[in-house]
């Protein structure tokens, strides 16, 4: 095999007496052209003979390195095909050399991520789900010492087997599908850099997120919840705020908005009472909720007095704690009775669509005004109809008819 480089100018070029150095191979006499280089130098600059870059520019010796890695790239392919007794022919090395190289997953997760942080129409909270779904992958190659695969290496059965360790490890199957989204849109993102020929995810089918029954608690045990006088005054201050979430449906941001900026989002609505109107971090759509119906709400304001000196923790902390809090709860109550023991600051939110649904019979509409929301379909993953809505239904029935 003969390696050349040889010396090519636009007329824009001739005229600044530069040019481009291009590259071509020959191989038992037949000659394939490469294609450029991307090493652009001056004409005088340009040794024939040698194949190499003289002259004083201070890049010349840079540019040399990357004219020598392109020939031990073609070298490399050249005696990888001789050493596996495989036919060598010019056209085949081009092929060779013209796939990308081998790109790590991490590398282009870590790339893609760059991206994604600097997106201003994905929410932070987005933003932070991926992080963690890239801390999740690392862990799921860690342990199945996988850490150096390469990206045309992340094929469908490896995301079986990530499908499988999700099962072992206690992760959901919701988490599962949607952590494997982002995987997917990593092979997807290194196929539109050219950094893989095909997309090793290209067939495979992740499927519909399947949407676990809610976990809430309902009016009874929220009763019981705000009766208890918890040990701890911190877990007294958390149970307190896991009230409002109760009560007004807001994710954890949004409500801490409202505690430290009242004035913003408190207003008298068209009846005459108190509304909290409040763009939803997220999405930005208005969640509207009538506070004088939900007394609960009220009461817990009373007790600090006044919204900007209700009790605010990370949510973090408001997690750690709310557990604490169901397990001393819970020690009171029989198996039947109990609250879910993994309660979190989110439970508030599906505690509250429930209350709404199953207890006071409210229309799914309303509840999506009330939540800041558009499609009924987004209810399914905080609430689901039971007898109680039912029996909700037929009384406000009955108190129309009379």
């Amino acid at each position: 095999m003969e390696i050349l480089f040889w010396k090519h100018a636009t007329s824009k070029q001739e005229k600044s007496g530069l040019c481009t150095l291009y590259l071509r191979i020959t191989v038992n006499g037949s000659r394939v052209e490469i294609g450029s280089t991307g090493v652009t130098i001056s004409v005088k600059d340009w040794n024939v003979d040698g194949q190499k870059i003289t002259g004083r520019d201070p890049l010349n010796n840079l540019k040399n390195e990357t004219l020598k890695g392109l020939e031990m790239r073609l070298w490399g392919i050249f005696n990888d095909l001789v050493r596996r007794n495989e036919k060598v022919t010019a056209d085949r090395i081009k092929r060779a050399f013209m796939l990308p190289p081998a790109v790590a997953y991490i590398f282009a997760f870590d790339e893609y991520m760059k991206g994604y942080e600097k997106r201003k129409d994905v929410s932070e909270s987005s933003k932070k789900t991926l992080r963690n779904h890239r801390q999740l992958v690392l862990r799921f190659l860690g342990e199945n010492n996988l850490r150096e695969i390469l990206v045309d290496e992340f094929t469908p059965d490896v995301m079986e087997d990530y499908r499988a360790w999700c099962k072992g490890s206690g992760y959901k199957d919701s988490y599962f599908t949607r952590s494997a989204r982002s995987f997917g849109a990593v092979t997807k993102f290194a196929k539109k850099k050219k950094w893989i020929s095909e997309n090793p995810l290209d067939d495979y089918k992740i499927g519909h997120e399947r949407i676990e029954r809610p976990e809430y608690l309902d009016s009874i045990q929220l009763k019981r919840w705000r009766s208890h006088q918890f040990a701890h005054p911190t877990a007294q201050k958390v149970a307190d705020l896991f009230v409002l979430y109760a009560r007004t449906g807001f994710h954890y941001q949004d409500l801490i908005h409202i505690i430290r900026n009242p004035s913003d989002y408190l207003i008298t609505g068209i009846d005459g009472k108190q509304w909290i109107v409040k763009p939803r971090q997220k999405t930005k759509i208005e969640a509207k909720v009538p506070i004088d119906q939900f007394p609960e709400v009220k009461s817990i304001v009373s007790k600090y007095g006044g919204w900007e000196k209700v009790p605010t923790f990370s949510n973090a902390k408001m997690n750690d704690w709310l557990k604490l809090c169901a397990a001393e709860v819970n020690l009171k109550l029989v198996p039947a009775q109990r609250i879910y023991p993994e309660l979190s600051v989110k439970h508030g939110r599906t505690s509250f669509c429930d209350y709404c649904l199953n207890e006071l019979g409210l229309s799914r509409e309303s509840i999506l005004t009330m939540m800041g929301r558009i499609s009924a379909a987004e209810l399914d993953r905080y609430v689901r109809s039971d007898e109680r809505a039912v029996i909700a239904a037929f009384k406000i029935s009955a108190a129309l008819a009379s």
